[in-house]
């Protein structure tokens, strides 16, 4: 079973509410962090550190947050290091700090919203604790004919990308080697996650992950 992976919003009650809100850059609406042979930061001008403002209460028990408007895969850093105790996969890790919701008004202002330079010294008032995860390879492993969409076999369904659960049944081939814990499908717009994967942040007690099984 393969599964991709959402943030676990039950905690959110409002619509509109997130667990953090990115402090907008210039450009920041063409960085996705998805595409493996895109440095983004040193082609496309995102920070060396990406800032959000959010709750620091959920960052602080959370290990997956759910983000606004990139919905960028922000991850703790220990469940990173879940996933590379399950197997190597090539990626690289953006820094990240989430500022108290407290001090929103001091570290972003002006329209549109950008940071300030108000420098953000108390630990207290924020969380370095979180990265976002972008994959360096492609594994190239659909079965583009027992792949289905909509009863069609992918490769004469017209369609160029799935999203999750769109395919039923999505098949996949195990490249040599079998494969990585989290890894990336050309045709497919999320990430997907092994078994072994999922298990490894159920047995570490991760928090905040809403694993979907893929049909």
């Amino acid at each position: 079973m393969m599964y991709a992976l959402t943030a676990d919003t039950s905690h959110i009650e409002e619509e509109g509410v997130y667990d953090a809100k990115i402090i907008e850059f210039d450009g920041f609406e063409d960085v996705t962090f998805f595409d493996p042979s895109i440095d983004y930061q040193r082609q496309q001008g995102a920070p060396g550190v990406i800032e959000f403002v959010g709750n620091l209460e959920n960052a602080a028990r959370l290990d997956h947050l759910f983000t606004a408007p990139m919905g960028w895969l922000l991850l703790s850093r220990r469940m990173v290091r879940v996933l590379e105790a399950v197997g190597p996969f090539p990626h690289r890790l953006i820094p990240t700090v989430i500022y108290s919701e407290s001090i929103r008004h001091l570290v972003r202002s002006g329209y549109p919203r950008r940071r300030t330079w108000y420098s953000v010294e108390d630990p207290a008032l924020k969380n370095e604790d979180f990265v976002i995860l972008q994959l360096m390879e492609r594994t190239d492993c659909l079965d583009r004919e027992r792949t289905l969409v909509k009863g069609v076999p992918f490769h004469r369904c017209g369609e160029e990308y799935l999203g999750e659960e769109e395919a039923e049944p999505l098949v996949l081939r195990p490249p040599p080697g079998g494969f990585p814990p989290v890894f990336s499908v050309p045709e497919l717009v999320f990430y997907c996650y092994t078994e072994e994967a999922r298990q490894a942040c159920e047995q570490a007690g991760l928090k905040g992950l809403w694993w979907r099984p893929q049909p």
